[in-house]
């Protein structure tokens, strides 16, 4: 049965089209230079377009993590000048830290000379300045949070420098323990307030190589005696390998958001540079994410122009013959031109209707300008096809009508895949997606209008016999060719020795084995698959900050930072306050105990001490005035106001926080730990709430796997429903359905040999596969379907003939492109390479050896008998005398 109806309809519409742009080519030229001349000008938008890469565009919008970061920040929102608490910090903007080790492998960081080195660098750190606005020099204490002193540091100072003497009440966000020690040793000297050119090394506190010895054994006694002070004697540290000294800086207004990035930036590029015999630096901030991915954006961009020439000069080649006359090397320049003036006319459209733009956006034009040129050899095929003694303006016309379906369908599976991309939850693939669908939006119009009218003019000449270079006539010696002859070289190589090979019985059954083995192989990977999206893969191979992520878990990932868990609601519970204490101190306990987590910093035991303490008597009237008005009031309990919301009558209270200290939660632990919590949350007997900062990143976990299937689901059947209207052979377009599966099915599971996981990136190569793998399988499936009252043999010689030589330049052509993101050092593009490798690889096998084997097993042409069907006919293959 044929149902080719659509199929005629549209090579028929095109065959029309044609007809004017063979008459009047200049203006279907024209018309899309011009356009493209005029959104060209949305380029000029780019840098205020540009969003900086930040884990915000990693995680899913409808992520639920997004929902609880909300809801604690309505609870128990905290400001720029509030007092510094890290427990109770669950904002990171504008905050990072520096780690301290000894540049000799395993020596304690407490060393007298290492330790002073680490003091003199947070020193020379805190004098780093940046201009503002009306140029004046701002310093970090200037733009720093502050904490309050603790008691027990301002206990050491009174001990160490004078009883009488005044202790600062809040200090800039710092390792207490350095900035007390520095007090301690700097005692006499004031180098906050120099500038850094002004400050060496040696000139901090007066110390050199020289006289380092002298005070080595003061250093020793004096750092006891200050632990001793700070510690209790059971806790005393034998040793450390490395010290952080974190900072935060003020965000709240533009201005001072502003300052804090000049700073961030300032900060890196000193430590960039910053050199010490005795000590190594490590170092994150908040701009970290931002500045070092931007390194590979740039490369990308400087990559742009030599992916242009050798896309261009290999087009060329691909276009030029023996002949001078029927080379056509401007229509392959006309090719990659259009694909470029697509590119540039849907990047610019979209910045001009105010779209934003992030890194990933990046790798597009790579994976649109390689494709782009696929149609180029799909008409340029159909036009070899043709016969020589023909008019002009017949063979145009035979050319489209022939080639209408298929690159149809190509760009229609390509728009399919990239905007089902566009529904996917993550915003970076998201921007990448919408790009994507501009841009093949715009290659397909203008294939049709300045690729065809560039078409016409390349093959007027070559009808004209005119040379390929210089125009001028050539006197023809030799009568043309006919028939499948005056194709390409290549192409009649698959219609005859190709074609004749894959006939083989013999062959059929290695085929079909390897295709076998190959879903093995490709099952047994999808089984052992990898998930997710580590945070340093969004950072360069060389990159500082893939470095210190490294340290950081070598040496302080026992104690991370803190997960917060509130109840809330709690007015509404009628319980009593003695009852309710039990009910949140079986909570708390419940995260105390865990794998993940160690003690809580909680206000209920300590109000629970204190009443103890004082003698105070607790009645239901009297509790929320204690607590209130008497608890928290002390300065010592002031941080505890940051975790108690009363209602709005002041009488009850409303909502409660407990911070829980975090260990042992790293990049690979951190999915099963953010479930851990939350499945405590929903069986707790009270309204309760849980975050922690990596729990926005730990949520594509959950999304990327059942976001992958359902995107592959909606995109593939979208693709099928254009495969069965637009090929007439319902068997073809099954097979193509089945194509698009085993395609899939192949790069999820070779991407766990190639070290690929799947994460968002691999999820839109997937996707985008779908667009892609189906563009090699539908060009043969509709060309042997197009043959009527003919074998299946003949079919797929006609199909391979037609598409063969097609297929295996767009393949190559796009691998070619493609690979300059090769120069890209993050782990992102990389995948982006590798899946996009599988996908074109893996397509072109099916197109060219997998599908022509099954559509000739399978194809029956009502007049074959029965022992067609396959499994008779592996009979036969096996035991020939059958």
């Amino acid at each position: 049965m044929r149902f080719d109806c659509a199929e005629k309809r549209f090579s028929n519409l095109f065959a029309r089209y044609i007809h004017y742009v063979v008459i009047c080519p200049w203006p279907f030229i024209a018309t899309p230079f011009v356009l493209s001349l005029i959104l060209s000008t949305g380029l000029l938008r780019h840098g205020k377009a540009f969003i900086k890469d930040e884990l915000d565009l990693y995680t899913p919008t409808d992520a639920r993590a997004r929902k609880e970061f909300q809801q604690l920040d309505t609870l128990f929102h905290i400001n720029d000048s509030d007092p510094f608490y890290a427990t109770r910090r669950y904002d990171i903007k504008r905050a990072g830290y520096i780690i301290v080790t000894s540049t000799t492998d395993g020596q304690d960081i407490l060393n007298p000379l290492v330790m002073h080195a680490a003091m003199q660098l947070w020193s020379i750190i805190q004098s780093l300045t940046v201009e503002d606005h009306n140029d004046r020099r701002i310093n970090y204490p200037s733009i720093c949070v502050k904490f309050p002193m603790p008691p027990e540091f301002g206990k050491a100072l009174h001990t160490f420098l004078s009883p009488n003497m005044s202790t600062p009440e809040e200090i800039c966000v710092s390792n207490p323990l350095v900035e007390t020690f520095k007090l301690i040793l700097l005692s006499d000297r004031s180098v906050l307030n120099h500038s850094i050119d002004e400050i060496t090394l040696g000139q901090i506190s007066g110390v050199t190589l020289d006289n380092q010895k002298r005070i080595s054994g003061t250093f020793c006694l004096v750092f006891q005696e200050l632990l001793l002070h700070l510690l209790d004697t059971k806790f005393m540290p034998l040793g450390a390998k490395a010290i952080m000294l974190p900072y935060a800086l003020r965000h709240s207004s533009e201005v001072e958001d502003w300052l804090a990035e000049k700073w961030e930036l300032k900060l890196a590029d000193f430590l960039l540079e910053y050199k010490s015999p005795i000590i190594r630096t490590s170092w994150w901030t908040y701009e970290t994410l931002a500045s070092e991915s931007s390194r590979d954006r740039e490369q990308l961009i400087r990559m742009l122009l030599p992916c242009f020439i050798v896309v261009s000069l290999y087009t060329i080649a691909c276009c030029c013959v023996t002949s001078w006359i029927r080379s056509r090397p401007w229509l392959g320049v006309g090719g990659v031109i259009s694909a470029a003036m697509a590119i540039v006319s849907g990047v610019g459209l979209l910045l001009l209707c105010g779209y934003n733009m992030t890194s990933v956006a990046y790798s597009m034009p790579f994976i649109v300008f390689s494709v782009g040129v696929d149609n180029v050899f799909i008409l340029l095929s159909a036009w070899r096809s043709t016969n020589a003694e023909d008019s002009l303006m017949k063979r145009m016309e035979e050319t489209f009508a022939d080639a209408a379906v298929s690159i149809t369908v190509t760009s229609l599976t390509d728009l399919i895949s990239f905007a089902v991309g566009c529904l996917t939850p993550f915003p970076s693939v998201q921007m990448f997606c919408a790009y994507a669908v501009a841009a093949v939006i715009f290659t397909y119009v203008y294939q049709l209008t300045f690729f065809a009218g560039i078409m016409v003019l390349t093959c007027r000449r070559e009808v004209e016999n005119r040379h390929c270079l210089t125009f001028q006539k050539i006197k023809k010696h030799i009568k043309p060719d006919k028939g499948f002859r005056n194709n390409h070289a290549l192409a009649r190589f698959f219609r005859t020795t190709y074609s004749d090979a894959l006939l083989n019985p013999v062959v059929h059954l290695i085929i079909i084995t390897a295709f076998l083995t190959y879903l093995g192989l490709a099952a047994w990977g999808c089984a052992n698959v990898k998930l997710g999206l580590e945070p340093n893969d969004l950072l360069p191979e060389n990159s500082y900050g893939k470095r210190t992520l490294a340290v950081a878990e070598k040496y302080f990932s026992d104690y991370g930072s803190y997960l917060h868990v509130w109840m809330y609601n709690l007015s509404a519970v009628d319980l009593g306050h003695r009852k309710l204490w039990v009910i949140l101190e079986k909570e708390i306990e419940l995260y105390e105990h865990t794998e993940f987590t160690s003690s809580s910093d909680s206000w209920l035991r300590t109000f629970l001490n204190f009443v103890q303490q004082t003698g105070l008597l607790i009645t239901p009237e009297n509790f929320v005035y204690i607590l209130k008005n008497v608890f928290l009031s002390q300065p010592q309990y002031a941080k505890f106001n940051r975790d108690i919301v009363f209602d709005e009558s002041g009488t009850a209270l409303e909502a409660s926080r407990i911070p829980v200290q975090l260990r042992f939660v790293g990049a690979c632990n951190q999915s099963r730990a953010m479930h851990l919590f939350r499945r405590l949350a929903e069986t707790s007997e009270l309204n309760t709430g849980v975050y922690a900062d990596f729990f926005q990143f730990a949520e594509q976990y959950n999304a990327v796997l059942p976001g992958t299937l359902s995107s592959i689901a909606i995109a593939g059947a979208a693709v099928v429903c254009v495969s069965l209207v637009l090929i007439p052979e319902p068997i073809a377009s099954l097979w193509v359905t089945l194509s698009i599966v085993s395609i899939n099915i192949g790069i999820l599971g070779f991407m766990t040999f190639w070290s690929v996981r799947l994460d968002f990136i691999s999820m839109v190569t997937i996707v985008m596969s779908i667009g892609f793998c189906v563009d090699f399988a539908s060009h043969l499936a509709y060309n042997f379907a197009k043959g009527s009252n003919i074998p299946g043999a003949e079919r797929m010689r006609n199909a391979l003939y037609a598409v063969g030589t097609p297929i295996l330049q767009s393949a190559s052509s796009t691998i070619l492109g493609v690979s300059f993101m090769a120069t890209a050092e993050s782990y992102i593009f990389r995948s982006f390479l590798k899946t996009i490798i599988l996908v074109i690889t893996l397509g072109a096998l099916h197109g060219l050896v997998i599908l022509p084997v099954l559509l000739t097993l399978f194809f029956c042409d009502g007049k074959s008998d029965p022992d067609r069907y396959i499994f008779k006919i592996i009979l036969a293959y096996v035991c020939p005398s059958h």
